[in-house]
Formats: structure tokens, sequence, C-alpha cells
């Protein structure tokens, strides 16, 4: 009997031990590609900036637009202090809709993450870009090749650092070639007229251009 209850207590603790490692936490739960983020705030406050790919449903108006939130299962909700996102996730129980409260905006924003790979595609006849930031003395942008695509000789007026993070480059420069690899990086020379070729079917790489390089 002894051994059957120890038996019986240990299933229970690794019953647990699995629903835990079954939970998320806000910061998976925000970067799921079924997420549905709400800023209950007002119209006025969400122009002034949001979490990326929220959408503004005020508190007032949950209750009336309930049925933008039928059928989902991973709603996050969220304002300027949390209280008033708190309120929406009350309202939304009682219809049996169940909700998370983010908190704020910016501790939603602060936990949210990007895939390059998401924004970018690969084309044989042409670079597709993606701006990853852009602020005073710096931008960064991230560029992808399909296999063949060509980008076209140019020249920078900046010092720039080329970083490949996919696939392989052929860098043409001065009449000659550089093959750049996975993880390859490359001090782009200022005013030096140079062209980029994809060699493998998705070539991707960073550009960073600051004035702030030596």
């Amino acid at each position: 009997m002894r051994i059957i209850n120890l038996f019986c207590i240990f299933f229970i603790l690794l019953g647990t031990t699995i629903v835990k490692a079954q939970e998320k936490s806000l910061a998976t739960l925000i970067n799921e590609k079924d997420v549905f983020l709400v800023d209950v705030r007002t119209p006025e406050e969400f122009a002034k900036g949001s979490a990326t790919n929220a959408v503004n449903i005020p508190l007032n108006k949950i209750e009336i637009e309930k049925g933008q939130f039928q059928g989902k299962t991973n709603i996050i909700l969220f304002c300027r202090a949390g209280r008033r996102a708190e309120q929406a996730k009350k309202i939304l129980a009682k219809y049996n809709i169940e909700a998370v409260n983010g908190g704020t905006y910016q501790e939603v924003a602060a936990l949210q993450k990007k895939n390059l790979l998401d924004q970018l595609t690969f084309r044989s006849d042409e670079q597709t870009v993606t701006i990853i930031k852009r602020a005073e003395g710096i931008k960064q942008v991230a560029v992808a090749l399909g296999k063949g695509a060509v980008l076209k000789k140019h020249t920078t007026n900046e010092p720039a650092i080329l970083v490949v993070i996919k696939g392989k480059l052929r860098f043409l420069i001065n009449n000659q070639e550089i093959l750049l690899n996975t993880f390859d990086t490359y001090d782009i020379p200022v005013d030096v007229e140079h062209e980029v070729i994809g060699v493998e079917e998705e070539n991707v790489f960073i550009l960073t251009k600051t004035k702030y390089f030596k």
C-alpha cells in the first residue's frame, strides 16, 4: 500500500510539472504567430504610438466589438497602465472569451521580436530590403537576394559594414571579386563603385551605415 501511495504522489508531481512546463510566458505569447494584440486606449493615445501590429479597440467599445475576439485563442490586452486592460479582460470573460492583461503598451512593445525572413522575399531579378533601424547618424537595413539577383553598381558616401547572415555573395569591386560566405563581414569603402550578386537560392546580408564608423 505504501508503494502504491508513493507511485500516486510521484505521478501527481509529474503531472504538475508537465502542466507548468506547458504554461507560456507573456513574452512567448506576444511573439506567437496567432497573437491578437489589442490596445484598449483611446484612438488619440493609440495614434501617438503602440506595439507593432496592434489593433485599437477602446475600452468603451470592447463589448460592442466582441465579435472581433470570437475564435481568437491568444488575445493580449494592454493600455497605458494596465487598469483598462484588466477591465476589458473582465468584460470579455462574461462572453467566455479568455484574454491576458499584458500591462502597458511600452511593456508589450519591449517584449516584441521581429524575424527578418518574415519581411523579406528572395527574387532572382532584384533585391528586397527592410529597414532594421533608422536614427540620427545611423541606418541599418537587411537585404535579400535570390540566386543570380544583382544589387547593381553603386557607391556609398558614408562608411558601411556588410555582414552576411545567410547564403553567399559575390562582391565585385575594383575589377576584383570577393566571395563572402555566411557570417563574413566586409568594410565597404566610401565612394568606390561596387556590385553584389546572390550565389545561393536565399542570401541575406545586413548593411550598417553610420557617421560614427572610422
